[in-house]
């Protein structure tokens, strides 16, 4: 998560805070009598920063922030001149240790060299092998490819600059896997499970969608008595706008019982 998102999250996370503790007077293992509704954040399941696995110069950036990707495609390609040579000379190197080898082997039958010398020479042909491994590895790497259907977020980087190793280049998520992030009362726990339904009502569309939750998070925040809930958004049979990670909105749920937060208004 981006410290932009984080703040953001955490902005929703206050004043969650700051609702519950209104709502919590005089109520115990229900939902806050304010107006039971908790702030929620969608977010890409799947979201990478990409980093380089090489040094060397940027040749080329295929995407551009806000671009969509498939899976498989070249995002980023290095100038890879001295990479290529290398694995060349890997190549030579090798058939090089592979003749000498096939020589030796004769020799050794005409009693010409003894095992030791043939030995040496299979040895040195077997680190040969694993040179050129290395070096197609490193060839690999010159072009950085998607690892899933998405969308770029950020460059972190331009063309025809150098870079070391390490160095972060380009943020990526998708935009097909996206999940609802919420903070609700730890007193919801009584009755909160994986499958509990809630609507969100998204701010920036102002549609309202349904959802269920996924995931129960696993510790309380002493604090502020909320605990992080992870959702997802079920199929809607019409849905006016694409949904972005980044977006938020209000999520309400309905408790057992019929003493829902719907009606907690």
């Amino acid at each position: 998560m981006s410290l932009l998102r984080f703040a953001r999250f955490a902005c929703f996370a206050s004043i969650a805070t700051g609702m519950f503790a209104l709502g919590a007077q005089g109520q115990t293992g229900g939902p806050p009598a304010v107006d039971g509704g908790v702030r929620a954040l969608i977010e890409a399941h799947q979201h990478a920063l990409l980093s380089s696995e090489i040094a060397g110069r940027i040749s080329r950036i295929t995407v551009e922030p806000g671009q969509s990707f498939k899976a498989g495609q070249t995002l980023i390609s290095f100038d890879c001149s001295l990479y290529q040579a290398a694995l060349d000379s890997a190549k030579a190197n090798l058939r090089a240790a592979d003749v000498t080898v096939r020589q030796n082997k004769q020799l050794e039958q005409l009693k010409s060299i003894g095992a030791y010398d043939l030995e040496m020479a299979e040895v040195k042909a077997e680190a040969a092998r694993a040179e050129l491994r290395r070096a197609e590895v490193e060839v690999r790497r010159c072009d950085i490819k998607a690892p899933f259907d998405g969308r770029a977020v950020e460059k972190r980087i331009r063309e025809h600059e150098s870079v070391g190793l390490g160095v972060p280049l380009l943020e990526i998520l998708s935009d097909k896997d996206l999940r609802v992030e919420l903070i609700v009362p730890s007193a919801w726990l009584v009755w909160l499970k994986p499958g509990q339904r809630f609507d969100l009502r998204i701010d920036e569309t102002g549609e309202t969608l349904p959802g269920d939750v996924t995931l129960v998070g696993a510790r309380v925040d002493p604090i502020s008595q909320s605990v992080k809930v992870t959702g997802r958004l079920l199929p809607a049979k019409e849905r006016a706008h694409d949904l972005v990670a980044g977006m938020s909105g209000t999520a309400r749920f309905a408790a057992p019982g019929g003493q829902g937060a719907n009606n907690a208004r």
